[in-house]
């Protein structure tokens, strides 16, 4: 007596040996990879990169986020008796200065033209 195999029955639930995954074979080949977790440097290169609209009497422009905060400590460094203010503007001049693609911004006093050119 001769051992046949038995025949395999497709249907519900039983597909076809021959289209069934292979061992270690993915059951959803294209989903979506997860990605890698951005570096902290290059989130905060996006965000001062990132633009904005502003208002500045009346006129609205488009700047950077970097140079939006910029403008902000600034004025109040000038406007204020805060010194917190000019230490953060320093730091972030150290920073840009460090990382050399932001370029380096200057400070300069310029005299009010309704102090009649005197800065005080």
């Amino acid at each position: 007596m001769t051992n046949l195999p038995k025949k395999y029955e497709v249907g519900y639930g039983r597909p076809p040996k021959s289209t069934r995954w292979k061992k270690g074979q993915c059951g959803n080949p294209n989903r979506i990879r997860k990605r890698a977790p951005k570096r902290v440097v290059e989130m905060i290169d996006e965000f001062f990169a990132a633009e904005i609209d502003i208002v500045e009497n009346g006129i609205s422009r488009r700047v950077s986020n970097f140079e939006a905060i910029v403008l902000q400590l600034w004025r109040k460094a000038v406007t204020t008796t805060s010194k917190r203010a000019v230490n953060v503007l320093f730091k972030y001049r150290e920073f840009a200065a460090s990382r050399g693609r932001m370029g380096v911004f200057a400070f300069e006093v310029v005299p009010d033209r309704d102090s009649g050119g005197k800065n005080g």
